[in-house]
């Protein structure tokens, strides 16, 4: 599946029993509906865990916090962790600033984040406070 919206590009499909959202482009507040959308569980995978190929991307806003905010607790609450590779620039500042790389799980490239267990995280995960599951 292959979804333009404005300058970004998502794929998504499944590796290693996990659902896999490759991203490219600008991910910004008119992106967020769509992006919302794409960081669900696919339906024919097998753990709950979420990896994120964000290496492709050359912007992401505060909108774009949000949508991940989401997406890592409803994968926390099917007891999976989100895993983001690739990023760089801005959007890894971003996701430094927010101290999103203390609950979320980082990795330098996709085949390390899309390995079938997560190097970081047991089975057991918490939702972050004020997160919103959807």
């Amino acid at each position: 599946m292959v979804t333009n919206v404005r300058a970004l590009d998502m794929h998504a499909g499944t590796v290693n029993g996990l659902t896999v959202v490759t991203l490219a482009g600008e991910l910004d507040l008119a992106a967020a509906p769509a992006l919302r959308l794409a960081l669900r569980r696919a339906p024919d995978a097998a753990l709950p865990d979420l990896a994120v190929d964000l290496s492709q991307v050359e912007f992401m806003d505060c909108a774009v916090v949000g949508v991940l905010i989401a997406a890592l607790n409803t994968v926390r609450a099917q007891g999976g962790c989100l895993r983001l590779c690739g990023l760089t620039g801005g959007p890894m500042r971003l996701i430094e600033l927010c101290r999103l790389d203390a609950v979320i799980c980082l990795y330098d490239t996709a085949a390390a984040a899309n390995a079938a267990l997560c190097e970081r995280h047991g089975s057991t995960h918490q939702l972050i406070p004020g997160g919103s599951v959807t």
